[in-house]
C-alpha cells in the first residue's frame, strides 16, 4: 500500500516528467504535406500523435453529479486507464478509497485493497490496524488544518505500468510479497499492474482548501492490480 510505503517527491516528480517521442503516422505525414504545398496547417514537427504523448496531456473529469459511481470528483488522462464501455472501474476503485478514508471506514478500506497486502504494510509501518491507519491519516490532515476536513478532489498525477522503470514502480517487490503472503504463485493469476500518484483536494470548517501535496510533501500513491479479473489496491 504506497500510502504507507511513499516514495519520494523527486520519484513523483521524475515520472511525471518523462516524455514520449513524437510519431507521426503516414497518413497525418502525407496530409501535412500537402497542406504545407498550398501554405495551409501546420509542419509535421507540430503534429504529434496522441498516443505518444506523456501522462497528463489529455486530461478529463468524472464528476460524483453525473455519475453515482464517482464517489468524489476526479481528474485523470484515460488513455492509462481500463475502459469497459462507459465505466472505468480502476478510477471508481481510487475514489472509493479515498471515500472510506474521509469516513474512516476501515471495513470498506479493507474489501478495497487485497487484504493480505494491506495487513503487512500496516503492520509494517507500525499501525495496529486499518482503523489505525486511517485514524492517525486523517487526524495528521486536521491537526494541520487545525480542523476537521472533507476531502473534495482528486487529481490522478501520474500513472506508471509494466513499461516504466522498476525503480520506478517496484512492482517485482509487490509480486514477491503477494505470492509470499498468498502462498501461491499469485502473480500467474496478475493481468495488469499499475501504480498511480494522487493530490486530493480537501477543505477545512472555513471553507479554506488544502492540498495533500503541499501539506503532506508527496502525493498519496497506491498500486491498482487486476488479479483474476478483480480490481484490488495495495
Amino acid at each position: 500500500m504506497k500510502a504507507i510505503l511513499k516514495k519520494t517527491a523527486a520519484v513523483v516528480t521524475a515520472a511525471a516528467m518523462m516524455t514520449a517521442s513524437a510519431a507521426c503516422s503516414s497518413k497525418k505525414e502525407e496530409s501535412s504535406s500537402l497542406s504545407n504545398m498550398v501554405g495551409n496547417g501546420p509542419s509535421d514537427s507540430l503534429v504529434m500523435d496522441e498516443d505518444n504523448m506523456p501522462y497528463g496531456a489529455t486530461m478529463t473529469s468524472l464528476k460524483n453529479s453525473n455519475n453515482d459511481k464517482v464517489k468524489i470528483d476526479i481528474d485523470f488522462d484515460p488513455r492509462y486507464f481500463v475502459q469497459d464501455g462507459t465505466d472505468y472501474p480502476e478510477i471508481y476503485l481510487l475514489t472509493e478509497y479515498i471515500e472510506a478514508m474521509q469516513n474512516r471506514d476501515s471495513e470498506k478500506l479493507e474489501k478495497l485493497f487485497y487484504k493480505p497486502y494491506l495487513d503487512f504494510s500496516v503492520q509494517r509501518s507500525s499501525f495496529s490496524d486499518t482503523a489505525d491507519y486511517l485514524e492517525k491519516y486523517v487526524d495528521n490532515l486536521e491537526n494541520r488544518a487545525k480542523s476537521e476536513i472533507e476531502f473534495t478532489y482528486i487529481v490522478v498525477d501520474t500513472c506508471l505500468n509494466e513499461n516504466e522503470s522498476e525503480n520506478l514502480t517496484d512492482f517485482e517487490f509487490v509480486d514477491q510479497k503477494i505470492n509470499e503472503l498468498s502462498g501461491e504463485q499469485l502473480t500467474d493469476k496478475v493481468k495488469s499492474r499499475k501504480l498511480v500518484y494522487m493530490d486530493i483536494a480537501f477543505k477545512d470548517s472555513q471553507g479554506n482548501t488544502y492540498m495533500i501535496n503541499d501539506t503532506l510533501g508527496s502525493d498519496l500513491s497506491v498500486y491498482i492490480y487486476n488479479i483474476d479479473g478483480t480490481y484490488y489496491l495495495l
